[in-house]
C-alpha cells in the first residue's frame, strides 16, 4: 500500500440555515459564548476568542426562507467544550433552549445535550479538572 499524503484538510466553517440569523447570533453569542465576528439580516460569522485565528472553526448562519431547508431532526449535533456548563445550559434555557434530558456528571465530566431555538442540538461538554 502507497503512504498517505500529508492531511491537508481543515475544518473551515459550519454552515447552519436560518430564518432569523441576528436572533440565531445572539444564541449562540449569549448562550454558548461564540464572538459575533459579523452579524446581517442575511448571514452571520461567529467563532471563539483567540489570538490565533488560523486554526479555528467559523459558525456561519445563512438565511433561507424554504421550510425543506430548515427542516431539522436530532442530526447534526454541534459539541461545544465550555468551561461553566451550569451557566451555559442556564443561558440556553433563558434564550430559548430546551435541555434533551439531564446534565450528566461522568468520572472524565460534565455533558448536556440541548436544542438551539433553531431546531439544531447542541452538545456541552466540561471536562473534569
Amino acid at each position: 500500500m502507497p503512504p498517505k499524503p500529508p492531511t491537508t484538510t481543515v475544518l473551515r466553517q459550519i454552515l447552519l440555515l436560518q430564518r432569523d440569523v441576528p436572533r440565531a447570533a445572539a444564541f449562540y453569542e449569549h448562550a454558548i459564548g461564540l464572538s459575533v465576528r459579523a452579524c446581517t439580516d442575511a448571514y452571520a460569522e461567529l467563532g471563539v476568542s483567540s489570538t490565533d485565528d488560523s486554526s479555528s472553526v467559523t459558525l456561519a448562519l445563512q438565511r433561507t426562507e424554504t421550510e425543506a431547508s430548515l427542516s431539522v431532526g436530532y442530526s447534526p449535533i454541534i459539541q461545544f467544550q465550555v468551561s461553566d456548563i451550569n451557566a451555559r445550559v442556564n443561558a440556553a434555557l433563558k434564550l430559548g433552549a430546551t435541555l434533551d434530558g439531564g446534565i450528566q456528571y461522568e468520572p472524565h465530566g460534565a455533558v448536556a445535550a440541548l436544542r438551539a431555538p433553531d431546531g439544531i442540538m447542541l452538545g456541552l461538554y466540561e471536562p473534569n479538572n
